[in-house]
Formats: structure tokens, sequence, C-alpha cells
């Protein structure tokens, strides 16, 4: 792709002119609709938070049913083996094209656009019940809290009616006197407890965008709800 200034978009190597990447993109590679059919920046957005999360944590069908595509099974699956037909998933795993698109994709967004997560954060977690020293999960849930800072919507270990808690917050909402406001909370018997469900929450970090939505919009209990079904999504019944 080229920029002439005395044309108004991006040239591709036939000569074609296209007002975006992201418009070349979603209709010369992915041979998507570029009017019309919902918009551009929507599909590509979409494809951006599906990629996102499947390039850091293995994501369970069921999970990926009711986080991503709002409990569509027949959605999920098609979606699913669209991806792989354009070859941007491969057993499961993000391609090396899948990546690149992943980087265009949010390099592109528009700049009022919500937060996004960093595209390579640390999502492997070594296990609570491994042998770990308190300390050592102390400095790793630290790092766990700094990677969500910079985020809008970000879970914070803090103390709940003296227990300790977690805490769904909001950074600066409203536009006329801007607030932190707690959106959510959850108190624990121990700190171990807390972290356990911390660890489990910092793996899907790029999620926090939409879970805080979800908490601003439809309020404590809706998302409590849904945080409820993913945790134990794809989770077998044990009937032994």
């Amino acid at each position: 792709m080229r920029v002439d200034p005395d044309v108004d978009g991006l040239i591709d190597e036939e000569g074609g002119v296209w007002p975006s990447l992201r418009h070349y993109f979603w209709v010369h590679r992915l041979g998507m609709p570029g009017s019309g059919i919902g918009s551009v920046d929507r599909g590509c957005d979409v494809l951006l938070s599906v990629l996102h999360a499947e390039m850091n944590r293995t994501v369970g069908y069921e999970e990926w049913v009711l986080d991503l595509f709002g409990e569509s099974w027949e959605g999920g699956r098609h979606y699913k083996s669209w991806l792989y037909g354009q070859g941007l998933l491969d057993n499961s795993h993000v391609t090396i094209e899948g990546e690149a698109a992943v980087r265009m994709l949010a390099a592109t967004r528009p700049v009022d656009a919500p937060d996004i997560a960093p595209i390579d954060f640390a999502a492997s977690w070594n296990g609570l019940d491994r042998g770990i020293t308190r300390e050592r999960r102390e400095q790793v849930m630290e790092m766990r809290e700094a990677m969500g800072r910079a985020l809008r919507y970000r879970f914070v270990r803090e103390p709940v009616a003296g227990k300790p808690g977690l805490k769904l917050i909001g950074f600066e909402m409203g536009n006329n006197i801007p607030l932190t406001r707690v959106l959510w909370t959850i108190a624990f018997p121990d700190d171990y407890a807390r972290d356990r469900l911390f660890a489990w929450l910092a793996d899907r970090l790029d999620r926090w965008q939409f879970w805080g939505e979800m908490a601003a919009v439809e309020g404590s209990r809706a998302f409590s709800e849904h945080l409820l079904r993913l945790r134990f999504a794809d989770e077998p019944i044990d009937l032994a």
C-alpha cells in the first residue's frame, strides 16, 4: 500500500484506491462487503476481539460462545469455521498472518475507540497450587494488576467490608464531572481465594473493557451472572 498526496486514500499494488488499510483488508483480503451490511470498522473490531483472545490463551468453545458471541452457538460455530477457512486460525492457534492482522487492526483503531489490552500480555499462569511461595504469588499478582492500570475498566485487589476483595472500577466515567466509580465488588474469606479468581480474570485481560461496559450499562447483577457462567464454562460434570 502506498500514499499519493494527490489521491484521497491508499493505493494498492494494482492501482486500486481504498479509504483505509482496514477497508482494504476487510474487502480485498477477506472478501467481505464494504458497505450495506454492517460496517468495516465493526467487523474489524469483532475480528480483533476474537483473535486477540485466541492469541493469549486457550478459549474453550462454550466460553467462546457465551462471551464473544452473545450465546449464539450457531454464530460462534460459523465464525470459527470462517477463521479457519481464511487461514487466520489453524489447530485452534492464531496463524502468523492472523497475528499480523491483529497488530494491524489494533494500530488502525479510531482515536476515540475503547481501551484495548496489550496485544501480547502474559496470560499463562503457573498455578497457585504448585508450591510457589506467598511472596512470589504477591509479585505475580502485582504484575498482573499493573497490566490493567492503563485500561479504563480494571479489576483491583482492595478490601471489601473489611475482607480481602476484588473491585471492578471504571476510571473517570461521566462527561461533566468524570469520576472513578466502583461497578462491582466481591469479598473472600482469605487472600488466597481472592487471588485465585484474580488470576483467572487476569488471563482474560482482553475482555475487561467489554465486562466493564456490561457492568456499567446492565448493572452488577447482570455481570455477576455472566461471570459465573463463564467461570464454569467448558468444565465436565463429574458423576463419579
